[in-house]
């Protein structure tokens, strides 16, 4: 048995990490248990409350997702239908790819979009179709129905869709086709709808010193809310949702969002993820071992997390505004699914491994948004990882220090903790077997 949560023990676990403010919600299959800590805003000092609505970041594509199913659950749209055949405004560059791209690749990321981020154009430019617009700039990094390589800009694609059959604003469809049937008082998609509630503000680690402030754009570009730019609602409200979810489509008030059929598809695995590779990708949710299904969500100053476990009908969300990614995972989540699991969430270390030959792996690997150059170094190999997006205001985008690679096996390398860096994988060797693909915790980057 784990310590019920409360706002004593949150609170010592925030304060212990350097976390700012900390909104958690416990569904334990019989009852419901929330806390809070902290502040909302460390300009004010406004406290934390129950009602405070936090980012949930790309939890939102899960919400996103279910849009996209009720189109199927209405008959609407098949996930194997082509995207263009129902929104044929959809450009990429690689017209064959595009006539492939389906439906359902969108919410799997398997889509092959090379479109993880792009840059903030401005209040003027955010509409989602100014995102739909510039996709056909956008590359493949690999073909249709391969990798996984996660991809917001064909989350963006997938609420673009929605919009368009159902003829409203995306926002207007998740306020009326999933906040309000679950009553979820407490959530917003629409920004013209914050000061009716109480607001949380993100604090950044400052690139220079690491001393938290706060975040000047507490947003990313609005173009992207369907893949995580707006949603914002409390801990409770999100388990609302997540009961939902593992109950067939069904709130704890009796309103319906989805099929059983398809709130189940939504939990089954389609593609195994390359890193980790004992993860896959359902539809909208992360599925990991031990039956649990769920997604993470960061921001300007956002790191969130959210579980389910449909086996026994068990959820939890945990909401910060701080960037100290899942700083309170191990004290206060790893604990609980490991009561619900029946696993550790803790992974092995990997042996120690001999050198192995540097050759097949130097090179440059690179997506729209990052770039990874990997050399030789004595005993094995070091690679520096450069963001070329600037996607918080805090983001380094000069060149850092190479960083030493170890080998664990099975084309796998260990770097540094909590960087992209900290565990990679190379795979896809050509014919002299130089690999012509690098992957990291769901992110894909080609050989250049």
């Amino acid at each position: 048995m784990t310590m019920p949560i409360t706002d004593p023990i949150l609170e010592a676990a925030r304060a212990a990490a350097g976390v700012t403010g900390a909104s958690m919600a416990i569904w334990d299959g019989a009852a419901l248990t929330i806390a809070v800590a902290g502040v909302r805003n460390s300009v004010t000092g406004d406290p934390v409350t129950a009602d405070t609505v936090m980012h949930i970041g790309s939890i939102t594509k899960i919400f996103n997702a279910v849009l996209v199913m009720q189109l199927v659950d209405d008959g609407l749209i098949s996930l194997d239908d082509p995207v263009i055949e129902h929104l044929p405004e959809f450009r990429i560059r690689d017209e064959a790819a595009r006539a492939r791209i389906t439906c359902g690749m969108l919410l799997n990321h398997t889509s092959g979009i090379d479109g993880v981020f792009l840059p903030d154009f401005g209040p003027d430019q955010e509409r989602l179709v100014d995102a739909l617009a510039r996709c056909a700039d956008l590359d493949q990094l690999h073909p249709p129905g391969g990798g996984p390589s996660y991809c917001n800009m064909a989350v963006v694609v997938a609420g673009c869709l929605a919009q368009k059959i159902r003829g409203k604003s995306w926002y207007t469809l998740v306020k009326e086709r999933i906040f309000e049937p679950l009553e979820m008082r407490h959530a917003l998609a629409d920004l013209t709808d914050l000061p009716r509630f109480r607001v949380s503000v993100g604090d950044l680690a400052d690139s220079a010193t690491g001393t938290m402030v706060q975040a000047t754009r507490p947003f990313l570009p609005l173009s992207m809310a369907p893949a995580g730019a707006t949603l914002m609602m409390s801990a409770a409200d999100l388990v609302t949702f997540g009961r939902a979810m593992v109950n067939g489509g069904v709130g704890p008030g009796g309103g319906r969002i989805l099929s059983r059929e398809s709130a189940e598809r939504m939990m089954r695995p389609t593609k195994a993820m390359i890193l980790p590779a004992d993860y896959h990708w359902g539809l909208g949710w992360m599925l990991l071992p031990g039956g649990l299904v769920h997604h993470g969500g960061g921001g300007p100053g956002v790191s969130s997390v959210f579980y389910a476990h449909p086996a026994t009908g068990r959820v939890v969300a945990l909401l910060t505004n701080c960037d100290k990614h899942m700083a309170l995972g191990p004290s206060l989540i790893e604990p609980l699914l490991e009561v619900w699991t029946g696993r550790s969430q803790q992974r092995p270390e990997p042996p120690a491994l001999p050198p192995v030959d540097p050759a097949p792996y130097l090179g440059v690997y690179e997506s729209v948004m990052l770039r990874f150059r990997v050399v030789a170094r004595e005993g094995g190999l070091a690679a520096a990882v450069t963001i070329k997006t600037l996607v918080y205001e805090n983001t380094v985008t000069a060149e850092p220090p190479l960083l030493e690679l170890k080998f664990i096996g099975n084309d796998e390398f260990k770097g540094k903790p909590g960087t992209y860096l900290e565990r990679i994988r190379f795979a896809e060797p050509d014919e002299s077997g130089r690999m012509q693909v690098l992957a990291g915790f769901g992110y894909v980057l080609t050989r250049r």
